[in-house]
C-alpha cells in the first residue's frame, strides 16, 4: 500500500497534494472536519449573496473552493474508511 495517496482535486494530471496514509486517523478525521466546515461556512454566506447580475467567471471563483475543500475533506475520510477504522 503506497503511504501517500494523491487528492482527487488535483490541478493537473500529475498529483501535488496527497493524503500520509500513515497520519492517525484521528488527524485525518480532524482535518476533513476542518474542510468540510469551511466549505459549509462559505456555502452559508453566499446563501445571503445576491447572484442576479453574477457572470459564469465569478459563479466558478465563489463555487471552486467550496468544491475543493468538501473534496479534501471526502479524500480524507475516505482514507479512514479505507483504513478500516
Amino acid at each position: 500500500m503506497n503511504r501517500f495517496h494523491p487528492l482527487k482535486a488535483n490541478a493537473s494530471n500529475s498529483p501535488t497534494f496527497y493524503i500520509d496514509s500513515h497520519a492517525a486517523p484521528h488527524l485525518l478525521f480532524e482535518d476533513a472536519c476542518f474542510r468540510i466546515r469551511a466549505a459549509t461556512s462559505l456555502l452559508e454566506a453566499l446563501t445571503s449573496v445576491t447572484v442576479k447580475h453574477t457572470n459564469d467567471a465569478d459563479f466558478f471563483r465563489l463555487i471552486l473552493p467550496a468544491y475543493l475543500l468538501l473534496q479534501d475533506g471526502v479524500d480524507a475520510l475516505d482514507q479512514i474508511t479505507y483504513k478500516g477504522l
